[in-house]
């Protein structure tokens, strides 16, 4: 008996300890960021009789995102929460988590968002929910609060998810043109 109760206080003193180690705060980031197009993208392909898209052009827009981070240390970050993307008539919000490491005045970024989203068109609100995905891998140079930074992002399908879509993947995406890479500007209050 004085066993167990001895093994039970030295295993929540040592989870109470590595908890104290992780620090607890909210995220929020506001900026400015743009996608570049390329001609052989669906989204270009798809879109370019309607809005006059060609290769090459650059899409910009307000990007938002509101989480709640961990921090392990001083470089070691996730999170959760959601992202925001708006341009002037049309506003679209979606979960992420995320993770990110910092060396020195750089930032590695990792995100995974989707599989719901909700907005506004017009005035006219709207609610999907589906197996889309959108992974990123960015890279960032911060500054005091804001960062200036690049990244790639791709729009996946859950369901199309398995052991020969991964191996396939990556010269499969840059051959056939399924990744965007974006350019963003953002101010993070914490």
């Amino acid at each position: 008996m004085f066993m167990k109760r001895s093994v039970c206080l030295l295993t929540l003193m040592g989870l109470c300890a590595s908890l104290s180690a992780i620090d607890f705060q909210k995220r929020n980031d506001f900026g400015l960021s743009g996608l570049l197009l390329f001609s052989g993208t669906d989204i270009v392909e798809d879109s370019a009789e309607v809005d006059g898209l060609s290769s090459g052009t650059f899409f910009p827009f307000l990007d938002a995102g509101f989480y709640g981070q961990m921090n392990i240390g001083r470089s070691l970050h996730f999170g959760l929460g959601f992202r925001v993307a708006s341009i002037i008539l049309a506003t679209m919000t979606w979960p992420t988590v995320y993770t990110e490491l910092d060396l020195w005045r750089f930032s590695l970024n990792m995100r995974l968002g989707g599989g719901f989203f909700a907005g506004l068109a017009g005035f006219h609100p709207f609610f999907l929910a589906g197996d889309l995905l959108i992974p990123e891998a960015s890279l960032w140079f911060r500054f005091s609060r804001s960062r200036i930074g690049f990244g790639a992002l791709s729009f996946l399908s859950a369901s199309s998810l398995n052991a020969e879509f991964f191996k396939d993947f990556g010269a499969d995406a840059i051959k056939n043109k399924r990744v965007l890479l974006y350019i963003s500007y953002i101010w993070s209050f914490r």
